[in-house]
């Protein structure tokens, strides 16, 4: 595919897909960019995620950012029967006990997009 044209149809069609496809579609498709050796012993990926921003005009804690990110965690399929999980949206939350990241996904298990591990979320 090449040009603005054809991008912008696959663009059409990713949106038509609900939120749990279009995870699983980028599921297959962000690591394939990802495990480049950045030097110094570092490795890059992509990965998707959710940014929650506050509202300006809402008070907040003096510690509280006004910016938070969740990696957005794979569901475990095989476990959901070839299902993306319960939820029709990212409710379920939590962090990798391996890597430490917070993550949310549409299922209360699910695989750690920089780790791979499995995440029992809330």
């Amino acid at each position: 595919m090449t040009g603005d044209e054809g991008r912008e149809a696959l663009a059409r069609e990713l949106r038509r897909l609900t939120l749990p496809e279009l995870v699983d579609v980028l599921r297959r498709v962000l690591p394939g960019y990802g495990d480049r050796e950045a030097g110094y012993g570092l490795t890059s990926m992509l990965v998707l995620a959710e940014a929650t921003r506050a509202d300006a005009n809402v008070p907040r804690m003096p510690d509280e950012p006004p910016v938070t990110l969740e990696m957005v965690a794979w569901p475990d399929r095989d476990y959901y029967e070839g299902g993306f999980g319960p939820e029709p949206d990212l409710y379920e939350q939590g962090t990798c006990r391996t890597c430490g990241v917070d993550v949310t996904s549409t299922a209360k298990r699910a695989f750690c997009p920089t780790c791979g591990e499995v995440c029992e979320l809330t």
